[in-house]
């Protein structure tokens, strides 16, 4: 239709299975990678080059402009893809002596899904592990195949290979990186190169790369009629859609080769079946109720030459790129309206909706910008032309153009405070820690990760201003402090709308020269980034903030302001200068002591302990920060305040210390450190030996009612061979007689928890038979207290637990058996019985229990007795009214008061009240007959005593 010699775009938007166009944007990329070829070719080495670059973001094209450039120059190529699909293989047999090749490795889409998605989780799949696994080692045999004759044969064969890896960040710094460190790292790895591709895809190389692809696909007839100016390059599209579909991405977040080429074969396709942009517009989602004309040229936002109702009337300036004059004032203008131009990268020069967009014309790039105004540039004046009105903007979601303005102006106002100023700078940073007041601004001091780090945003008005900075910064570097609070390194933040960038620069140089800390033989530099914006930088540095708050009122992916890139890269440097002195110890269930003395050991022979890398250059400094002695305590906090402790593992101060102790750079007298000297090691050694000595014998106390029980034991410890005659004999006694204290003391401390357990043993015998003897003294001399056992203590438990319940019993019965008269006197018995070595209580407690059964019974009867005779003298005063405590005189009144037998008054008055009497019975208590009995009970009836029923 368009004559075409195949489609231009594919609609997955990847290059075509006969690839006919060439790249564009990547020639920096490909002459890093150049390069790497040249150093495989010209020398005799293999390298490795990764290449770098999000999902999308045109890796395998770069790769095909690699290839291309390889085969000109000689290399034998061999391209595959990692993928999780199929064995991971690079084809080898046919690479011939000096022979270049050039090997290509192209992420596939699925592991760059698995990497993205995943991240480290990704390791728990068996299949992308092995993967991993298997590529790291192909890359590492071609790159030293003689290691790995096993796997490529005659390693003189594979010289001259040049590898190249295409990887997306998440799986190269996020899983590579850590996975597989001795391949792909760029310090400590195999990684000659790392060539990122520049993720800035700008509007002018987007038209480029349509452009280009259009003219590659095109057939001769197209040809010569482009050439014969009869047919835009860019036809069938217009420069008017493709601002359109490049506004879309850009709505849509993806500013990015791939899912632009995708939109741009999607608009190809519904051209060539008769539709328009506004079809796409719209399947996109920008459904107004409007025109499909009035949608496209409002959506494209880029001016037109024609006029009409729904437009308006704006300048059109076309400005070159390298007039910064023009430029400085185009931006000023595209600032007030929240857009932003930069001046140096022209990466950063793109496309803003109705301000301005840019494009190549003759190899030169120009920035078309759109005014309402007329700016003074008249030379670059291209005419009036006419772009959307606002309300027509409004319809196609434009409507926060003049929002914009407004925040830009209220913005920039707010930005005329310094303070505020600062305040802005601090949250761009996105500094989050303890704010601290410190010289003529403010510090924001945080914990990142283990480095402790401070922001300083100073702001200065006046000379005087500029020279208390620079003192307290003075001081800042030199001690490594902020208001108590210590750094690791510091981000120092500097504006002054009076004084000159330069003149801050001039007077904060030295300081950045000086030594960090004061004794680590590095610069400041390497610790610090410095910002500085002076009145010249003023300006820009408001702009700058403007713009990003405007992006953020946006919620657009925008460029942050400068420094926030700078500060990075400084922390970046800083941190990996920080790095170089964290210190590691490793262990396994060794004790930690052992580690350290084992590390000291290994140090003075002159080994490489892993972990500690760095020690020897932390050494050094300590030893810097004082002259002959410093205080253990002090020396642990400088240690604290120089180093990023923070960041060690499994090592902290003490340690660092009991280090220098260890190898005999430190002499401890008391609580001072002393730098080595032959004339006080031998103290120090004689102290440790001495305490070793007062571990030879091991003493037990344990004190008991009935004494203090005594234990000792001797430990064998051996011998130490004393030697001091420089620093090294002396760190080598030191060491053998430390370890020798800590075995002293181990073996103490079990020596002398078995003697405990023993002695408490002992002591806990006599605390049993104290309590025994407490109760019964007199079993005192039949125990031996130096042969007392467990069996002695048991019998005599036996025998006082046999008496209390002795004792017990007759405490019951003491009282029964004073009643009735007993003689027994068990108190007695059981003192006499305790008396003897075996005493025989068992037969003695069955023999009481008998003799209490009888005094129980014989109380019983008292007690019955007792009753009836109270009864029988109650009844006899109701009846009779005779008060007597004797029963006998009663009865016998009563009994001669009646003429009534005496026996059987006393038998009726102890039935008591109530009584029914019985004749018989009565008959046969008292020895009378019945008619008896009837004729006496007769005359107490008379009596009023008894009733007729014979019942009292």
């Amino acid at each position: 239709m368009y004559a075409f010699v195949d489609t231009p775009f594919s609609p997955s938007g990847v290059t075509h299975l006969t690839r006919r166009h060439r790249a564009v944007g990547f020639e920096k990329e490909l002459e890093e990678l150049k390069e790497a070829l040249k150093v495989a070719k010209e020398g005799n080495n293999n390298v490795l080059a990764v290449v770098v670059a999000p999902y999308g973001w045109g890796k395998s094209e770069l790769l095909d402009e690699l290839e291309s450039l390889a085969e000109g120059e000689g290399f034998d190529v061999y391209r595959t893809a990692l993928s999780l699909e199929g064995e991971f293989a690079i084809e080898i047999a046919a690479k011939k002596r000096d022979k270049p090749m050039l090997v290509l490795i192209d992420e596939a889409d699925e592991l760059s899904r698995a990497a993205a998605v995943h991240k480290l989780g990704v390791l728990g799949d068996e299949k992308f592990v092995k993967t991993v696994q298997k590529v790291a080692t192909y890359i590492r045999a071609l790159l030293e195949p003689r290691s790995y004759k096993h796997l490529l044969g005659d390693p003189e064969r594979f010289n001259k290979i040049a590898i190249v890896a295409a990887l997306t960040p998440q799986l190269y710094y996020t899983i590579l990186k850590n996975i597989v460190p001795d391949v792909f790292d760029l310090t400590s790895g195999r990684v000659y190169k790392e060539v990122v591709i520049d993720t800035r895809f700008p509007f002018w190389q987007f038209v480029e790369t349509v452009k280009q692809r259009l003219l590659a696909y095109s057939a001769g007839e197209r040809m010569k009629k482009i050439e014969a100016g009869a047919l835009n390059p860019l036809d069938p599209f217009t420069l008017q859609e493709l601002a359109a579909v490049y506004h879309l991405a850009k709505k849509k977040g993806e500013v990015a080769p791939r899912p632009l080429l995708k939109l741009m074969a999607r608009l190809f396709q519904l051209k060539k079946e008769g539709h328009r942009l506004a079809h796409l517009l719209r399947e996109e989602g920008l459904n107004p109720d409007i025109d499909d004309e009035v949608l496209e040229l409002a959506f494209a936002a880029i001016p037109v030459d024609v006029k009409k109702p729904y437009l308006k009337e704006v300048y059109v300036y076309k400005i070159p790129y390298d007039d910064k004059d023009a430029l400085s004032a185009a931006r000023e203008y595209l600032i007030a309206r929240g857009a932003e131009l930069d001046l140096k990268d022209p990466k950063n020069t793109s496309f803003e909706p109705y301000l301005y967009y840019t494009l190549l014309e003759g190899g030169k790039l120009y920035v078309y910008l759109v005014s309402e105004e007329e700016l003074g540039l008249e030379r670059y004046l291209v005419g009036k032309r006419y772009i959307a009105a606002e309300e027509v903007a409004k319809l196609v979601g434009w409507e926060e153009a003049q929002t914009i303005a407004a925040l830009s102006r209220e913005y920039g106002q707010r930005l005329e405070n310094p303070n505020a100023l600062l305040e802005e700078v601090e949250k761009a940073l996105g500094v989050d820690g303890i704010k601290l007041r410190v010289c003529c601004g403010y510090a924001v001091w945080q914990n990142n990760m283990g480095l402790r780090e401070a922001y300083l945003f100073l702001y200065i008005d006046r000379e005087e201003d500029l020279r208390k900075i620079t003192e307290a910064l003075s001081h800042i570097t030199a001690q490594g402090v902020v208001n108590g609070y210590v750094v690791d390194y510091l981000n120092i933040f500097v504006v002054s709308r009076v004084l000159l960038s330069e003149t801050i620069q001039q007077a904060i140089s030295p300081l950045m020269s000086a030594y960090w800390k004061r004794f680590f033989p590095n610069p400041v530099s390497n610790f610090a980034t410095l910002e500085i914006y002076g009145a010249d930088k003023y300006e820009k540095l408001r702009h700058e903030l403007i713009r990003h708050a405007i992006d953020k009122f946006l919620k657009r992916e925008g460029k942050p302001p400068s420094f926030v890139d700078a500060v990075r890269l400084g922390r970046e440097k800083s941190r990996e200068q920080i790095l170089r002195y964290t210190l590691a110890l490793k262990r396994g269930r060794e004790k930690r002591f052992i580690a350290l003395l084992k590390a000291a050991e290994a140090l003075d022979a002159g080994e490489e302990v892993e972990g500690l890398a760095a020690y020897h250059a932390v050494e050094e400094i300590l030893l810097r920060t004082f002259d002959d002695s410093i205080h253990e305590k002090e020396l642990k906090s400088v240690v604290a305040t120089l180093f990023p402790v923070n960041l060690w593992r499994d090592l902290r101060e003490d340690d660092v210390v009991e280090l220098m102790k260890l190898r005999g750079v430190l002499v401890p007298m008391g609580e001072r450190l002393y730098k080595y000297r032959g004339d006080i090691v031998r103290s120090y050694v004689a102290e440790v030996l001495k305490q070793i000595e007062a571990l030879r014998v091991v003493e037990v106390e344990v004190r008991t009612p009935l004494g203090t029980v005594k234990l000792a034991k001797k430990i064998d410890l051996g011998e130490i061979h004393i030697s001091v005659e420089d620093r090294k004999s002396y760190a080598k006694t030191l060491r053998e007689a430390l370890l020798k204290l800590h075995e002293a003391r181990e073996k103490y401390e079990k020596v002398k928890s078995e003697l405990e357990r023993e002695a408490e043993e002992k002591a806990k015998l006599l605390r049993k038979i104290s309590a025994v003897l407490d109760k019964f003294p007199q079993r005192r001399k039949f125990i031996d207290l130096a042969r007392l056992n467990e069996e002695v203590v048991r019998r005599e438990e036996l025998i006082a637990q046999k008496a209390e319940e002795i004792a017990n019993m007759w405490a019951s019965a003491r009282h029964m058996a004073e009643a009735v008269g007993s003689e027994i006197n068990v108190e007695r018995d059981l003192s006499l019985l305790l008396e003897l070595p075996e005493p025989w209580l068992d037969e003695y407690a069955a023999h009481l229990r008998i003799r209490i059964s009888e005094i129980e019974k014989r109380y019983a009867e008292l007690i019955e007795l007792e009753r009836s005779k109270k009864v029988a003298l109650d009844w006899i005063r109701s009846k009779f009214g005779i008060e007597t405590e004797d029963l006998e005189s009663a009865t016998s009144a009563v009994a001669s008061k009646l003429g009534v037998k005496k026996r059987l008054i006393e038998v009726i008055a102890k039935r008591g009240k109530g009584a029914v009497l019985d004749v018989d019975e009565l008959a046969k208590e008292t020895g009378l007959n019945r008619e008896e009995v009837e004729k006496e009970l007769e005359i107490l009836h008379k009596a009023g005593a008894v009733e007729k029923r014979y019942v009292a």
